[in-house]
């Protein structure tokens, strides 16, 4: 077994007392504690989280927007350089490769942030689908770690730390500046749905941003948080991680990515199958519920209606937001196109577990206040 790789920041973790789990082949921090005061301390606060396991892939050279106008989904030429595109990147039958983000420096220039069990292929892709496009790919993880700065205050924290002001910095923008002794791209993006920014820098220079944080962290402004309340937090928002709600058997369609499935397009990779699944009714559609008890369905656990199996969970969880089991599953499209009435249930165990098809918590909690 190939042996786990450590976090630049790894000691400073276990001074932290974080439990680790392993995940695409890192040994990452899963909670520093209870992920569930982690969790509340983000939707409260801020916290930080040390995602040094992302990939970081460049795409540049005189054809970069065009190139990546055809392998992704989503269009980069629409937007001005210093944003960010979020994109599913898809294969020629619409399944969904991965899901990313695009820093456009320029139109010759992009870095793209990737996940981490994808990067090798991610990089096979892009690298086979360049063809006759001028640009280059280049794998830069090993050059990168990030910070994840998110929360209510996330601004303020950012501020005291730096002493500079990004109150200016849009969402999905970025800037590139110096800063803790180098060269660091600070975007206000962020997988929590709570504002906040996202910092890549060279891996020597984790320590001056964790350091910088420290009198934060002493004051109960800012805490470490782990995996856990990431992915806790990101379900409540209803954001899609790979190889549960996206994978190659589920497409941006299905999981509603719509919006980031740019048709308008001359032509891009899976554009074809994508627009006969959407004109041919979708096969099956991503949807969220609650459950009322304290089991909670995983990740392939059985849906049923009235008894009938008509798909499967996709992810599971609980939210501390709603003090509830969470979670989202597959459904076949004529059922969620039916607007998921009648009673739905999972499999768990042997034993049925109702379900309530909602909206994900955090939209349905903003929508109301």
């Amino acid at each position: 077994m190939e042996e786990l790789k450590k976090l630049e920041l790894h000691d400073l973790h276990v001074e932290n007392s974080a439990k680790f789990t392993s995940f695409a082949g890192w040994e990452m921090p899963v909670s520093y504690g209870r992920s569930i005061e982690e969790h509340l301390h983000t939707r409260r606060k801020t916290s930080l989280f040390d995602v040094s396991h992302m990939g970081e892939i460049e795409v540049s050279g005189p054809d970069a927007e065009a190139f990546l106008d055809y392998a992704l989904t989503n269009s980069v030429s629409l937007a001005e350089p210093g944003r960010a595109v979020y994109s599913p990147l898809c294969d020629d039958d619409g399944g969904t490769i991965d899901d990313l983000i695009a820093y456009k420096k320029s139109p010759a220039s992009f870095l793209l942030c990737v996940n981490a069990s994808n990067i090798e292929s991610d990089f096979i892709h892009l690298s086979e689908v360049a063809g006759q496009f001028d640009c280059e790919i280049s794998n830069l993880s090993s050059s990168f770690g990030q910070l994840a700065v998110q929360g209510p205050s996330a601004f303020a924290a950012l501020e005291a730390s730096t002493g500079q002001d990004f109150s200016t910095l849009a969402k999905m923008a970025f800037r590139e500046v110096e800063l803790m002794g180098g060269y660091c791209l600070l975007a206000r993006t962020g997988y929590t749905g709570e504002d906040g920014f996202e910092i890549y820098c060279p891996p020597d220079l984790l320590s001056n941003w964790a350091e910088s944080f420290r009198p934060a962290c002493l004051s109960g402004e800012v805490c470490w948080a782990g995996l856990a309340a990431r992915d806790s937090l990101r379900l409540e928002a209803g954001f899609p991680l790979y190889g549960h709600e996206l994978s190659r058997d589920v497409s941006p369609l299905q999981a509603g990515l719509g919006w980031a499935v740019k048709f308008t397009k001359d032509d891009f990779v899976g554009k074809r199958s994508l627009y006969e699944e959407k004109e041919g009714g979708l096969p099956g559609r991503v949807v969220f519920y609650e459950v009322d008890g304290r089991r909670i369905p995983r990740q392939g656990d059985r849906v049923l209606k009235e008894g009938t199996e008509v798909g499967r969970v996709l992810s599971g969880g609980y939210s501390p937001m709603v003090e509830k089991p969470i979670g989202s599953a597959w459904i076949k499209g004529s059922i969620a196109g039916g607007g998921g009435s009648g009673s739905f249930s999972a499999e768990v165990r042997g034993k049925p577990i109702d379900l309530s098809l909602t909206a994900p918590v955090l939209r349905r909690m903003r929508a109301q206040s």
